[in-house]
This record gives structure tokens, C-alpha cells and sequence, in this order.
């Protein structure tokens, strides 16, 4: 007899209790069902037991699969042939740079076509890496790599290796991890093209549309135009966010300045240094509140880490709550309010970054 149980956590469990099963078993599919099996003679209530002391295990699992299916479903063989050449040519390289900067000794080291993890230390400190990190940035790469060192010292996930592993990473380490797994639930962001401009477009109507539900006066005037979205991709500022292969929401990322931040009423801006502003987030009203929003604006301090940049600002409208509470969230203070070229007023907040 098979039926579904709803979890709170883990969805909908299929149940299968059989006579030919002789013990509880839990089953996670590529596709991230989970199946309880059990027999006969065991209640579903016992059965519903142990399932709850399996949970950490099922959430893992599925992380696994998730991270598999991104690493290597995609690629031809001929794609992976090339990842590992460039993998042999760039990683050992970048190990034996890294472990000599922070003094650490490791045995041999291997690159396998690993779709499980990005890598992994030995108890004899040999360590083996994932061609796969090729499809990574270098920061990221590096991170990984850094990680499997501080393994040669810690062979443990304690409070010690977590302690080492910021410290070569110059306090960078629950960042570095966010965005490793940002990048694991197989979310990018890419320039974009002339191509884009209608997908685009669509996601500027469903904001539109939203901002309207809401009762919020913005950016209901027409604004923004196909014009200013086209003169955005043309500067190269225009960022396409997609997730599983789906174009999601769009953003504007520059570094040229806002002359309308010029003029602030209020506290005013927080310092004169240079820095990123983020304009025009429109997301896919089918993905609303799955973060986004929050994901473009880590995306924004990457950028500027890569860029030596130390500050971000950003505008929304006065009514606009859903971004204001994330921006309070995500550390950004209110500096005051700025008025567009139109005339309308916005709120205007600004973060300094750390790194």
C-alpha cells in the first residue's frame, strides 16, 4: 500500500509498507522524492519515528543531489575532457600556492570527475579535487582548496577548523560558504545581451504588476522604458539572474555613479568613497519571495570585492516595505531621501562593507 504523508520540512513522503520488506529504509531520488519503506508487521507511527531522526539526513541528501545534478548533468564528455585539462593546469598550481602563503603541508593531490563534493582530505593529508570547480570562480576555487588544507590540520568540521579556515580567508568564510551554496541551488547571473531585451522587459511588466497589488506608486508611469533597459545592456551594467536554466529577474549593477545621489535630505550618505549602486530589480512573479532579491544584493558586494570597492547604495520608494525590511536585514542604514529626475522621492540607504 502506498500513500502520501505531508512533512513539515521534507514535503510530501511516499509511504510504501510491504511484506516483502523486512526493515524501515529511506530512499531520497535524483529528483528529490523521499520514499519510507517498511514492513508490514511495523506501524506507521514507528515508521513516522524514524523518519524524524533521518531528517538532517534526507536535507543532506538532497543537497547532494542537487549539487550533482548542477556539476554534471549538463555536460558533454567532450565538455568534461575539457574541464579536467584545464583543471590539471590550473589547481595544482593553485594548492601549492595557497598551502605555501598559509604554511600548510599536504601529501599528493588528485583531480577525479567528482559529482558528489568539490573535494576532499584524506586522514594521510593526500587531497583529490572535483574537475567540476572549474565551472567555478577563482575565489570560490580558492575556497574550496583553502577548505581541504585546513583539513591537514583539523580532520573534523570543530570549532578549531572552522576558526582556521576564516582566518586564511581574512574573516571571509561564512560569506565564501553562502555563496558556494548560492551557486549549488544552480543560481547564475550573467551580462546581459541585445537577445535579452524582451525577456527583460517581462520581468520589468510583472514588477509593474506587482508594485500595483500592492497599493506602491512605482514605477507605474512607464518607467523603466525599453529605452533605458536597452542603453543598461548596452553599458554592460544590465545583470540577468537565471535559476535552473530559467531567466528569473534582472538588475542594473554600475559603478559610474548616480547624479541624483548628489542631493540628499536627511543624515546624509555615510562617506564620499566610491561605490556600487543597484538599480531597476525586477523578478518573475513565479519566484517572488524565494530570495532573489536578497541573492542579487550578495551578488552586488561580490562585484565590489572583486573591484576594491567598499560601499553600495541603493533608492526604493518610501512605500516599498518588502525592500526596506531586507535592506535593514542585510545591514544597509538609511541615509535619507534623494529625488529623481522625475520628481518622485526615494528612500536612499548605503552599506559599508568590511572586506
Amino acid at each position: 500500500m502506498d500513500k502520501v504523508y505531508k512533512h513539515p520540512r521534507l514535503g510530501d513522503i511516499w509511504l510504501r509498507q510491504r511484506w516483502s520488506t523486512s526493515r524501515i529504509s529511506l530512499s531520497v531520488k535524483p529528483s528529490g522524492e523521499v520514499r519510507l519503506s517498511y514492513p508490514r508487521l511495523i506501524s506507521t507511527t514507528k515508521a513516522l519515528r524514524f523518519l524524524e531522526e533521518k531528517v538532517e539526513w534526507v536535507l543532506q541528501i538532497r543537497e547532494r543531489v542537487a549539487e550533482r545534478a548542477m556539476q554534471g548533468a549538463d555536460y558533454s564528455s567532450e565538455q568534461i575532457e575539457a574541464m579536467r585539462r584545464e583543471a590539471k593546469r590550473v589547481l595544482p598550481a593553485m594548492v601549492e600556492r595557497l598551502a605555501q602563503k598559509n604554511g600548510f603541508r599536504y601529501g599528493r593531490m588528485t583531480i577525479r570527475a567528482t559529482r558528489s563534493k568539490w573535494g576532499c582530505c584524506t586522514s594521510k593529508n593526500n587531497l583529490s579535487l572535483s574537475l567540476f570547480l572549474m565551472t567555478l570562480p577563482t575565489r570560490l576555487q580558492e575556497f574550496v582548496v583553502l577548505h581541504e588544507l585546513c583539513h591537514t590540520v583539523h580532520h573534523n568540521h570543530s570549532a578549531e577548523f572552522h576558526a582556521l579556515l576564516n582566518k586564511v580567508t581574512s574573516g571571509r568564510e561564512k560569506e565564501l560558504s553562502r555563496q558556494l551554496k548560492g551557486i549549488r541551488k544552480n543560481l547564475r547571473f550573467r551580462k546581459a545581451k541585445e537577445g535579452d531585451l524582451e525577456r527583460i522587459m517581462e520581468l520589468v511588466a510583472d514588477a509593474q504588476s506587482w508594485f500595483r497589488e500592492q497599493g506602491i506608486d512605482q514605477w507605474q508611469d512607464g518607467y523603466p522604458t525599453q529605452n533605458i533597459i536597452s542603453s543598461d545592456i548596452l553599458s554592460g551594467d544590465n545583470y540577468i539572474v537565471e535559476y535552473n536554466g530559467v531567466d528569473v529577474a534582472t538588475a542594473v549593477i554600475s559603478f559610474n555613479g548616480e547624479p541624483t545621489y548628489a542631493k540628499i535630505k536627511g543624515k546624509g550618505w555615510l562617506n564620499d568613497n566610491n561605490y556600487a549602486v543597484v538599480h531597476r530589480i525586477a523578478v518573475s512573479d513565479k519566484y517572488r519571495r524565494k530570495g532573489i532579491a536578497k541573492e542579487i544584493l550578495h551578488f552586488t558586494e561580490e562585484l565590489c570585492a572583486e573591484r576594491g570597492v567598499k560601499d553600495i547604495r541603493i533608492d526604493t520608494h518610501c512605500d516599498n516595505r518588502a525592500m526596506r525590511s531586507l535592506l535593514k536585514k542585510m545591514g544597509y542604514t538609511h541615509c535619507g531621501r534623494i529625488t529623481l529626475t522625475s520628481g518622485a522621492a526615494r528612500e536612499a540607504y548605503q552599506k559599508e562593507l568590511k572586506n
